[in-house]
């Protein structure tokens, strides 16, 4: 999930463990251990794009790193608190708890979650929320803002921070009932079973389809307030396009992270391959719109924080008008 996100339910999470210990610094304790696993965007900086794909949610996002830190901080943590009355057990429960929240939450975007590494590099996600949802969010960022900027001595902080954490675990409850409703749709409209269903940006009621058909991919948009049957645009994978690149590592790399969903596509100019799990631009207009995310095999080292670019590409008051409509259930698509 997003940074706003991580901040808000590592302040809400330490007021509820925490503050009845070592007061409104427990807030500051759960923001830092519940942003600490994403330090890896930091040497990712460094990296070629597909080897910073890779380390993101890698090492620092598993449940031995949550382990092996949340005990480095507990002891950190007990130190800087001699005066205090706190256990280590304390603090140890309250720091894993926090970091394996953080992983745990980020299973439910489409990216994956290497929560068993280093012992195993299979990612994890079960496609539950988009990486950046308001309305997941906003209950807990309100709930934030009020235990930071209300008197640590307040009535109520601690009823404060489980509504907002009830909040989005209703919200949570309510994207796995439209993810139900959507896999059901896709189950009746199309014959390939082996397909993924992920939210479509910023909300949990427009929905991105990919059905792997073996030479191709089938990809849609459906909400849950859809009528009609989904509409779907076929991409073939032309994986033979990627013997043009002699960079094995980058492709290798970037099969990995696909996860086999993927494509490639030759401009003319550069050859690209496309990771599927990351929707199309404004897909829900165009079944045939280009990929999120489209990695050159001619790429540099320069090309850092790749996954950030196209994702919002052309998008303006229009565009916004028109996508809340399409999440509603009118359908206005082009081929």
């Amino acid at each position: 999930m997003d940074s706003i996100t991580h901040i808000a339910l590592g302040a809400c999470v330490g007021e509820i463990l925490l503050s009845k210990k070592i007061g409104k610094k427990a807030l500051l304790w759960g923001i830092i251990a519940q942003n600490l696993p994403d330090i890896d965007t930091i040497p990712g900086l460094f990296m070629r794009g597909d080897r910073a794909l890779l380390f993101h949610r890698g090492i620092t996002h598993s449940l031995f790193f949550a382990l092996v830190m949340g005990l480095l901080l507990a002891w950190l943590a007990k130190n800087l608190h001699r005066k205090h009355v706190l256990s280590f057990a304390t603090l140890a429960f309250f720091f894993c708890f926090q970091l394996a929240l953080h992983d745990l939450l980020d299973t439910c975007n489409s990216y994956g979650t290497g929560l068993l590494e280093p012992f195993s590099p299979h990612r994890f996600s079960i496609n539950l929320l988009y990486v950046a949802d308001p309305l997941f969010t906003i209950g807990l960022v309100i709930g934030a803002l009020l235990l930071i900027f209300k008197s640590g001595k307040a009535q109520h902080r601690v009823v404060w921070a489980k509504t907002a954490i009830a909040v989005s675990v209703v919200y949570l409850c309510f994207s796995l009932i439209n993810k139900i409703v959507i896999d059901s749709k896709v189950d009746a409209s199309i014959k390939q079973k082996n397909y993924f269903t992920t939210p479509a940006p910023f909300n949990n009621m427009l929905w991105y389809v990919v059905a792997n058909a073996g030479s191709g991919y089938y990809t849609g948009y459906s909400s849950v307030w859809d009528k009609s049957a989904i509409d779907y645009g076929f991409h073939p994978k032309n994986d033979s396009l990627l013997n043009k690149s002699g960079n094995i590592s980058l492709k290798n790399n970037l099969i990995t992270f696909a996860d086999d969903y993927y494509t490639v596509t030759d401009s003319g100019s550069t050859i690209y391959v496309n990771i599927l799990r990351f929707e199309q631009v404004q897909g829900w207009q165009n079944t045939h719109e280009p990929f999120a995310l489209r990695y050159p095999l001619s790429a540099t080292d320069n090309e850092n924080m790749i996954i950030q670019k196209g994702r919002l590409t052309g998008w303006n008051k229009n565009t916004f008008k028109l996508y809340l409509q399409r999440i509603a259930g009118r359908q206005t698509q082009t081929k």
